[in-house]
């Protein structure tokens, strides 16, 4: 007697199991991000991106349009990539039951709808009251998918050693990335209760008396300035965790993609191995500190402090994952050297692995080497240069900490799904020279502006004149960055499915 039963290899799989594809949602995840900021200058000219007049009412110091869009165009899709690539890696999407489950609907599911969500909600996302606050609400929809996607990382990471091979064997890189998950997750929850006190002011009642007895004590007062006091500490301190947890989980990941576990030898483990544990320190004291300061009211010290000169403790913080970086740096490059790439060339002439360093580098010039280099330079740069002060946090913020570490991560998604060596080298020379360019004029851009005091002057998207060849030429780097990552969405699916 035969069976009616359709075998489960036979069977159609359902429109949601037909996204669990790591490759296809890489691609969707590139190609909406990179459409996506292609579109920044069109918005930017519509809606300025540093109009204060869609600040917030209780963020007067947030440029709205600026980070909700850059939430959208790169944040979001920045996030998917890490998490498929940190589950493409360590096989968490090997996992069975509910653990496994929730890996796949999360972060296969929740990202492919997630990406397009923010990005088009971010595109109209003017002010918090624009259209009703439709666009505002849809984006934040598209947040707490990511939401699911980290706790689905948390759960995941958590559980799988125990099924293989223990604890021990998982591996420093493995226990980098997990603190940089819960350090996200932790810093998207700060997110949420700045985003509840942009929308509702503090209410309901219960919001009003903790803010007020937190604030107290530090201002002396308890009015309407206590609360943006306290809610600019939560904003703050929402995005400087997010951002190093994030960077740090891409540094991991490099060593992972690019042998950590399968060829590295113990020498350059061992080095990586010290960055590693100097970063998870980091990322757990800075954990601590921001939760401290953003919903309490721990007031972040100062260190060698000269006059207006001084470090702050968190950039202090920051720093020490840097620190931890230039260890595995130092470990990948030992590696490379006696390491061949698929073609069989050696690693450190391959045009992405040449790509990822470059990279590496530039943003530990632009963030902690320029970043201490003004801080002990305070006295010229708060008062006479803060012209340049107010274009180096834009640049610093939106090349170091945003373009640079997801350019970086679509690097390592190129070369974990791999693609032609033709492609390969337009990819990796267009980014090396981009890089290059954004880095050197930008930086000089920056530092013409400090001989003005104007208002703005020195912003970069204000695309005033002074200083236009260095903007120009940065410019110019950002677009040979773009074409490049253009090239890679266009070819992406063409890439071998190799894991």
């Amino acid at each position: 007697m035969e069976s009616n039963q359709t075998p489960a290899a036979e069977r159609k799989k359902s429109l949601f199991e037909r996204l669990h594809n790591t490759k296809l949602i890489l691609w969707w995840s590139v190609a909406w991000a990179v459409g996506t900021f292609a579109l920044a200058p069109l918005v930017n000219y519509i809606t300025p991106f540093l109009n204060s007049g869609y600040a917030n009412y209780w963020t007067p110091g947030v440029y709205w349009r600026l980070v909700m869009y850059w939430h959208g165009a790169i944040f979001i899709p920045w996030v998917v990539v890490l998490a498929l690539l940190a589950t493409s890696r360590f096989k968490l999407d090997s996992m069975t039951g509910l653990s496994g489950r929730l890996i796949r609907e999360s972060v296969f599911v929740g990202g492919f709808f997630a990406v397009p969500i923010a990005g088009i909600a971010g595109i109209f996302d003017v002010y918090d009251n624009f259209a009703m606050g439709v666009p505002l609400w849809t984006q934040i929809f598209a947040f707490l998918l990511a939401d699911e996607i980290a706790i689905a990382l948390i759960v995941a990471m958590a559980t799988f050693p125990r099924a293989h091979g223990g604890y021990m064997r998982a591996g420093m890189p493995y226990y980098t990335v997990f603190t940089g998950v819960v350090g996200a997750f932790t810093a998207a929850m700060m997110g949420h209760v700045g985003g509840w006190i942009t929308w509702f002011g503090p209410s309901p009642a219960i919001f009003n008396q903790y803010i007020n007895a937190t604030m107290y004590p530090v201002l002396g007062f308890s009015n309407d300035t206590s609360v943006m006091t306290f809610t600019a500490n939560v904003v703050g301190s929402h995005s400087h965790l997010m951002l190093i947890a994030l960077m740090a989980g891409v540094v991991a990941l490099a060593a992972v993609v690019f042998g950590y576990y399968e060829n590295w030898g113990k020498n350059s483990r061992r080095v990586a191995n010290v960055g590693f544990a100097v970063m998870i320190v980091a990322l757990a004291t800075a954990l601590a500190m921001y939760v401290a300061a953003g919903v309490g009211n721990y007031q972040i010290p100062n260190f060698f402090v000269n006059g207006a000169n001084g470090v702050a403790g968190d950039d202090m913080t920051t720093g020490m994952v840097g620190l931890g970086a230039v260890f595995v740096l130092a470990g990948l490059m030992s590696h490379s050297r006696g390491s061949l790439t698929n073609e069989g060339k050696p690693l450190f002439r391959d045009p992405l692995f040449l790509s990822v360093v470059v990279a590496w580098i530039t943003i530990y010039m632009v963030i902690p080497v320029t970043g201490f280099y003004i801080n002990f330079n305070e006295n010229f740069f708060k008062f006479a240069g803060t012209a340049f002060d107010d274009a180096f946090n834009r640049f610093h913020q939106d090349f170091g900490f945003y373009l640079l570490p997801s350019l970086v991560t679509l690097l390592l998604t190129l070369q974990t799904f791999g693609i032609t060596a033709r492609i390969k080298r337009i990819v990796g020379y267009f980014s090396v020279a981009g890089i290059l360019m954004a880095f050197v004029f930008g930086e000089s851009y920056t530092l013409s502006a400090a001989q003005y005091t104007t208002p703005y002057v020195g912003q970069v998207y204000t695309m005033l004149p002074m200083a236009s060849v260095f903007f120009i030429l940065a410019v110019l780097g950002g677009v040979l960055i773009a074409g490049g990552a253009l090239t890679a969405a266009l070819y992406y699916r063409r890439a071998s499915t190799r894991p």
